[in-house]
């Protein structure tokens, strides 16, 4: 056992002072960060002013009864909110070889909070020219509505619950662009316009690469070229395949085997 004078001898450690701090509780990922009542409140109004905006339009884009907004439109919500969408990136591509080639661009782009220059969503989208309002249209054309695209892509995953709220479709009205839109019907057969259906509204959509591709393959199979496959296009009243209407296909494709 240790005498009083070895306990007397041994070192003595000064006490160390430890500085307790309050951690506030870190907050659930899925908990409530603002009272309900007060987001539906702002959104309301931001929701009201933009419909403002949009029933004022000469020409609102509206498809079956729903009405979509545009690129503009998406920009004009976002300065509610103090954000904005900026392209990053675009890359040509091509998909499919040589008579049957796709070719269009890629972008990507982000929203930001124009304050800090957060992105708080990023986006991608396409332009390419097997769409019936772009297969004619110039390649610069083609990059510029997919920067549109993908920028309107990028607010829309963010404020899109405000446009629903507003009563409007939450999809970008440039996505809809080549598959709903009726300034964007398809050429008809030569056929048609001399026969005077040339004002005729009725859109009819055109068939797909694959189908387009179908037809010269069964050329192939009959020992046809490709100039052989467009003469008999030609005598059907068609100077593309892309031309040829989806309800009209199945017969053109008949007549095919046939000849």
């Amino acid at each position: 056992m240790a005498t009083a004078q070895q306990l007397n001898d041994v070192p003595r450690i000064p006490p160390q002072s430890v500085e307790l701090t309050l951690q506030p509780p870190q907050p659930h990922a899925l908990a409530i960060q603002c009272a309900p009542n007060i987001v539906l409140e702002e959104a309301t109004r931001a929701a009201k002013a933009l419909a403002d905006v949009i029933e004022k339009k000469p020409n609102k884009v509206v498809f079956n009864g729903k009405t979509y907004l545009q690129f503009e439109d998406w920009q004009t919500l976002g300065r509610f909110y103090g954000v904005t969408a900026v392209a990053r990136s675009t890359r040509f591509v091509e998909y499919g070889e040589g008579d049957y080639a796709i070719r269009g661009f890629e972008a990507t782009a982000d929203a930001l909070l124009v304050s800090n220059n957060q992105t708080i969503s990023s986006a991608e989208a396409m332009c390419l020219d097997d769409e019936p309002n772009w297969r004619r249209k110039p390649l610069f054309q083609l990059k510029s509505m997919a920067q549109t695209r993908a920028c309107a892509k990028s607010l829309r995953n963010v404020l899109a619950w405000v446009v629903v709220l507003a009563g409007y479709a939450p999809t970008p009205a440039e996505e809809m662009d080549g598959t709903e839109t009726p300034a964007m019907c398809s050429p008809r057969r030569k056929t048609e316009i001399k026969a005077g259906n040339h004002n005729d509204p009725a859109a009819h959509p055109t068939i797909s690469f694959q189908q387009q591709k179908e037809l010269f393959d069964i050329g192939t199979e009959k020992g046809w070229t490709r100039p052989q496959v467009m003469a008999f296009l030609a005598k059907h009243g068609y100077d593309q395949p892309n031309e040829i209407t989806v309800a009209a296909f199945a017969q053109v494709r008949a007549e095919l085997l046939e000849d």
